[in-house]
């Protein structure tokens, strides 16, 4: 599988992630919604973790084999902007 392929489905798995945790914020409204959104934002370290776990599973599903450093450092190399678009996507909408 490509690099490409796999940056796709990570990405979906955390838009997945995302929007579970927030699809409560719609039956809320004033102070508990304020409440929820800062109890989500709170959850960041979770959420990283959650990628973490989540792109480590995509290499081992994938059967991806890193022959050499290089070639895992060429991957993180790649991921790493798609890492710090999906940092900022988790507080997209929430932080004015």
């Amino acid at each position: 599988m490509s690099y490409e392929k796999i940056k796709e489905e990570f990405i979906k798995s955390a838009e997945e992630y995302i929007n579970a945790k927030r699809q409560p914020f719609e039956k809320l409204s004033g102070m508990e919604l304020v409440d929820a959104k800062s109890h989500y934002l709170d959850d960041f370290q979770e959420y990283i973790t959650h990628l973490n776990f989540a792109l480590n599973a995509l290499i081992d599903e994938h059967l991806i084999p890193f022959q050499t450093l290089e070639e895992a450092n060429a991957f993180q190399a790649y991921m790493k902007p798609t890492f710090d678009i999906l940092s900022k996507k988790f507080t997209e909408r929430l932080i004015d």
